[in-house]
């Protein structure tokens, strides 16, 4: 009898030896689950893979173990149906962030150190996910991602903690998992997203600032992979490929060139290192509207931390006209070679007669110089007025007896230095120097800058030099003597 439990109890054991090692069984088992999404019982999956009922009931608390099904009551039935659940022994050993595990009531069954850098206080074991204690990360929406975690559905979402000292931005993660039991739960997988979102931040405003840059230049700009996948284009750029930006970003960019410059282009790249970050080639490409013209590019290499290219920023621009004019600058060249040899006898000459100009003139500016400093040093006053009574110029001999300095008198007019000439006998007097241009004497009186008014000797006379006509007054002051 003992003999034949013993052999009963060893076919046991290598029957359930059997069962566990045999995997083909336990993949056939999640295939037919895979195409029966509303579930399967015991039974069912018995009769359908011709097993005994004892072992697809093992193979599924295997599998339920291991987080490939869960379980679902229905009446007196146990219904099977695929799931994605991490078992929480993966967790403890290979997540390394913190981490809190609920039970399918929704309450800590284990969590991980480093919590109350987000304000976690304490032990937090069996406290429920609306406690007080879990308050620093909880929001509304959490008490619904979970109860569908705990059914098989995966969620994420972003939390900032409601310190206001040290305010985190977490996302958090909620998954499904399956304890050691078998028994169903959610799992919270925190990560600090806090540095990476203020650097993002900046990179955004970086971005925004060099689009603000980029989109007012009149280059060409794009940003671009080592393969040339372009990531960044700016307004000029798609004006000039014809194309829009969604058309472009993500597709790889090469000018339509010869392959002499694609060569050249290519080896111009490869010389681009942190030493030396930037190449520039120009060469003759086809537009898309088939025409073509002739570009330069600055390549300038963008490198990670540790030296690693991680693209190209590049900037271009049209150099046709350019590169027009040096060939026209080119054949004028040659032909004026010719030309130049030809008047080469015309210009000495030509220089001749100019270095008698210039005799010519500085005998003129000489005799001008000696006019002007006659004209300064005269012992009387000379003033000469336009046509509208503004002062034209005035001598020194007129500044010193008016009172005026030299910049001062060019503001006044006729009308304040004499004023028994009214605008009507001013016009008068234009009417009359028709009839009349000989030299006038008169006594009058002339109006000092401090209001003191000075009794002349007036000469008047009207001269034309070329286009103008001036009034001429030359006054004398007239002494009384006692």
């Amino acid at each position: 009898m003992i003999m034949y439990d013993i052999a009963i109890q060893g076919n046991k054991a290598g029957e359930r030896i059997k069962m566990i090692g045999n995997y083909e069984e336990i993949h056939t088992i999640k295939d037919l689950l895979h195409e029966s999404p509303q579930g399967l019982s015991i039974t069912e999956i018995s009769k359908q893979l011709n097993l005994h009922r004892t072992t697809a009931a093992k193979y599924l608390d295997i599998l339920q173990m291991k987080g490939d099904v869960d379980l679902r009551i229905m009446g007196t039935s146990k219904v099977y149906h695929l799931s994605s659940r991490v078992p929480a022994a993966v967790l403890r050993n290979f997540f390394n962030g913190p981490f809190i595990l609920f039970t399918a009531r929704l309450a800590v069954r284990e969590f991980s150190s480093g919590l109350s850098d987000y304000g976690i206080i304490g032990d937090i074991f069996g406290k429920e996910l609306t406690d007080t204690k879990l308050s620093p990360i909880y929001n509304d929406e959490m008490q619904d991602l979970c109860k569908k975690a705990v059914f098989g559905t995966p969620a994420e979402i972003e939390i900032t903690t409601k310190n206001e000292k040290d305010q985190r931005n977490l996302n958090i993660r909620i998954i499904p998992v399956v304890f050691d039991d078998g028994r169903a739960g959610c799992a919270f997988l925190i990560h600090d997203m806090t540095d990476l979102i203020i650097t993002k931040r900046e990179v955004e405003i970086c971005e925004k600032e060099l689009k603000v840059v980029s989109e007012d230049l009149t280059e060409f700009v794009f940003r671009c992979t080592p393969d040339g996948i372009l990531k960044k284009v700016n307004l000029a750029f798609c004006a000039r490929m014809d194309r829009k930006p969604e058309e472009l970003l993500g597709f790889p960019y090469e000018p339509v060139i010869s392959c002499e410059d694609l060569e050249r282009l290519s080896k111009a790249k490869q010389k681009i290192t942190p030493a030396t970050p930037s190449q520039t080639i120009s060469f003759k490409t086809i537009q898309p509207d088939g025409m073509m013209a002739f570009e330069e590019w600055t390549y300038r290499g963008i490198f990670t931390e540790n030296n690693t290219l991680s693209g190209y920023l590049a900037t271009g621009h049209d150099i046709s006209r350019e590169k027009y004019l040096e060939e026209q600058l080119n054949t004028f060249h040659a032909s004026f070679e010719s030309l130049i040899k030809q008047r080469t006898k015309e210009m000495r000459q030509a220089n001749q007669d100019l270095m008698k100009e210039f005799a010519r003139r500085e005998k003129i500016e000489r005799e001008l110089l000696i006019i002007d400093a006659a004209f300064n040093h005269a012992s009387d006053s000379i003033l000469l007025f336009e046509r509208s009574g503004k002062l034209w110029h005035a001598n020194e001999t007129s500044c010193r007896l008016l009172g005026y300095l030299k910049d001062e008198i060019t503001a006044i007019s006729v009308f304040d230095i004499n004023r028994e000439i009214t605008p009507e006998i001013w016009d008068k007097m234009w009417e009359l120097s028709e009839q009349e241009p000989e030299i006038s004497r008169v006594n009058s009186t002339h109006v000092r800058k401090d209001g003191a008014i000075i009794p002349v000797e007036v000469s008047r006379t009207f001269f034309t030099a070329g286009p103008m006509t001036l009034f001429c007054s030359i006054a004398r002051e007239i002494q009384i003597t006692r």
